[in-house]
């Protein structure tokens, strides 16, 4: 069974971080993108306009969930197993092992990003590590970041390779 790399986006709003996201998935080819929450409609022009414009020749879809706790549970019953990413975690993104490809990442909104009440129906929350110079990373910076890991472990450790 392939091993993919998940990524659930709760009330996104930008059509610029929408874009972004569908050209990492597009670029490593094994991502499932999820939404959940008041997200923008994800087939806005500025979305799609955008991405057209970068030439991508298939366009990865997200599945969209009315809210985030359907999407919390939908997802557990897919035994996936979930991660929510805040600014300051205890345990970072390089302290997980994710060679399973069970791993769905979990990112909040741009102005308040992934709450506390929401962080609790998670089964893990980590960070990716800064010189704290910088109080947050923005989804543009971070997805790629944990989307490139995640990749990396699945070819390193189980000698997976997309292309």
């Amino acid at each position: 069974m392939e091993k993919r790399i998940g990524l659930l986006f709760d009330c996104i709003r930008s059509p610029y971080d929408i874009a972004n996201v569908m050209q990492i998935g597009a670029a490593l080819g094994n991502c499932d993108l999820y939404a959940s929450g008041n997200c923008i409609d994800l087939n806005n022009r500025k979305i799609t306009s955008k991405v057209a414009s970068w030439r991508i020749q298939k366009i990865p879809r997200f599945e969209h969930f009315a809210t985030f706790k359907e999407a919390v549970q939908a997802l557990h019953e897919r035994e996936k197993y979930l991660v929510g990413t805040v600014p300051h975690a205890g345990k970072s993104l390089y302290d997980l092992n994710l060679s399973t490809g069970n791993f769905v990442f979990v990112f909040g909104n741009e102005t308040s990003g992934l709450i506390e009440v929401k962080q609790r129906c998670l089964d893990e929350v980590i960070s990716v590590p800064t010189t704290g110079d910088v109080a947050f990373l923005t989804l543009p910076v971070v997805v790629p970041i944990i989307a490139f890991e995640n990749y990396r472990q699945l070819v390193t450790q189980n000698g997976y390779h997309q292309r």
